[in-house]
């Protein structure tokens, strides 16, 4: 039998395979366009550019104290400041009166929030002040005075401890935990005590049946938890709340920290205790005629814009008025035990610069701060629903070092099917458009049942560099008033925070601009540091 005949000369026959004829038209196509910037403000804490404290608003001793405490502490000015006022609160509450008129009077109590990341140093700022404000404690004590701190939230512990002082208590928390929103309750479906807490804010509500009294509040919160620390407090609790968010603190010398003197902050301290009265015949801070005046016209202002106002900040201005005279008293007395001698009677009255330095420091220091937080975790509409959640999926990005992902990583792992698979495309639109994905593009004919999965290609700057490099590409006016610190990582390894130039030259916080309120003369120029 004959062998067949096999021809070696024609080439074997190529067949064509999908995969390697889509890799090869993707190799010869022309680089896909670069990526825009991404949107700062849903990177890291998503915390836009604030203002920062207004130091002097403080007299000279005060002032340079804080800055010396802020450096020891390792801390922002801001911080310390906070814990300062809610000292002078918790010394005071309905033991001082601030009065605007013969019919209205408010007591020195103040509810304050901190709000930073961990190692933030939100701590060790306000353990600066629990230090002198426990010495203070202690020389009450051997007077037979009772405790001024508690850190028990709980309402039998916070009964107790108020049942002992009739000026009031100051509730300390320095720990970031969900406490805000469960302050006032027995458990999550019984509110009957949360309103008799909520008027403690006024000096007024617990304990029942017996006098009225006083609970100061200063506590952490973690920008992280904002959601679930604001969750339900649509009853005005977080409307009553004095908020902080101050970026962090640039990294001081060694060599260059100058001595604080603890001894004359426990001195000042102790005069403001003993100055204190009780709730039946308290500490008078009358306004002056001036001051009054120019109060009215800055309310003026503010009850046009509270009407206007919806959600969080419509209650947070509401509760403005009130705040603001607690602000001018605690003022005073820090101008009194600074600038008088230690045998001086206390002070009688408020004066304009009280006022002026109160309303300014709450109009354009604490608003901003007030809405930056309330538009972290406010209520919020489907667009800012779908942008709290694509900070979510940013986290969960960095932590995987995702390159590719789908809709339905992001709705079931990213979001833990928070969201439907409508709700998913909504989130990865507003990553879209911030500058975070981009559609893989496939238009060619899938050979196999169906199409392929949608899948979004991750910015690779969203991975490759820190929040703080990513937000000093944009500098449209929008991306200026966002927040471009963050802690710099490389191939995991945290880096201690590195401050720009701008920062170096003081220039890390936006600047003021007061304005004067309607038919008021223009207040007293203040040189507001940078």
């Amino acid at each position: 039998m004959p062998l067949t005949e096999i021809d070696v000369t024609s080439p074997k026959p190529i067949y064509r395979n999908y995969w390697t004829d889509r890799a090869a038209a993707k190799a010869a196509a022309p680089p896909p366009p670069p990526w825009p910037a991404v949107d700062p403000g849903l990177l890291e804490e998503g915390r836009p550019k604030l203002p920062a404290f207004p130091l002097n608003v403080f007299p000279g001793q005060w002032r340079e104290w804080v800055k010396d405490a802020a450096q020891w502490a390792g801390s922002s000015e801001d911080y310390i400041a906070q814990a300062l006022l809610a000292s002078v609160a918790g010394l005071c509450g309905q033991g001082v009166s601030a009065r605007i008129t013969e019919a209205w009077s408010e007591p020195v109590i103040l509810w304050q929030a901190l709000v930073g990341g961990p190692s933030s140093g939100k701590t060790p700022a306000l353990e600066w002040l629990r230090r002198p404000l426990g010495t203070v404690e202690r020389v009450l004590a051997r007077e037979g005075g009772a405790p001024v701190v508690v850190s028990d939230a709980a309402l039998p512990a916070l009964e107790k401890a108020m049942a002992k002082r009739q000026q009031g208590v100051l509730l300390w928390r320095d720990e970031p935990t969900a406490w805000l929103a469960g302050l006032g309750r027995k458990s999550r479906r019984d509110e009957s005590r949360r309103g008799p807490f909520l008027d403690t804010w006024g000096a007024s509500g617990l304990p029942w049946g017996r006098d009225s009294t006083a609970v100061s509040i200063v506590g952490s919160l973690d920008p992280e938890r904002l959601d679930a620390a604001l969750e339900g407090t649509g009853d005005g609790l977080a409307a009553r709340f004095l908020y902080v968010w101050p970026g962090p603190a640039p990294y001081r010398s060694l060599r260059t920290l100058k001595p604080t003197r603890e001894d004359e902050v426990v001195n000042a301290l102790q005069r403001i205790a003993r100055a204190v009265g009780t709730p039946t015949t308290p500490l008078v801070l009358a306004f002056e005629d001036r001051a009054v005046t120019v109060f009215d016209g800055c309310l003026e202002g503010l009850h046009g814009e509270t009407l206007r106002a919806e959600g969080l900040l419509a209650g947070w201005l509401g509760k403005g008025r009130g705040t603001v005279a607690r602000l001018a008293a605690v003022l005073a007395l820090l101008d009194w035990t600074a600038n008088r001698p230690t045998n001086a009677p206390p002070p009688r009255t408020i004066t304009e610069r009280h006022l002026l330095d109160a309303w300014n420091l709450w109009e354009r220091y604490y608003r901003p701060h007030a809405l930056a937080v309330f538009d972290r975790a406010g209520p919020a509409d489907r667009a800012r629903e779908a942008r709290q959640h694509a900070r979510r999926v940013i986290g969960w990005i960095r932590a995987r070092g995702a390159a590719e992902i789908s809709r339905e990583e992001v709705r079931r792992e990213a979001l833990s099917q928070r969201v439907n698979a409508a709700g998913a495309d909504e989130v990865i639109l507003a990553l879209e458009q911030a500058g975070v994905l981009r559609e893989v593009d496939d238009d060619e004919e899938y050979p196999g049942r169906g199409r392929p999965a949608r899948r979004w290609q991750v910015n690779p700057a969203l991975r490759a560099k820190p929040a703080a490099q990513i937000a000093e590409k944009k500098t449209s006016p929008e991306s200026e008033a966002l927040s471009a610190h963050a802690v710099e990582e490389e191939e995991g390894d945290p880096r201690l925070p590195v401050p720009s130039a701008a920062e170096e030259r003081g220039e890390g916080e936006v600047a003021y601009q007061a304005a004067a309120p309607p038919g008021v003369p223009a207040p007293v120029q203040v040189d507001w540091p940078k």
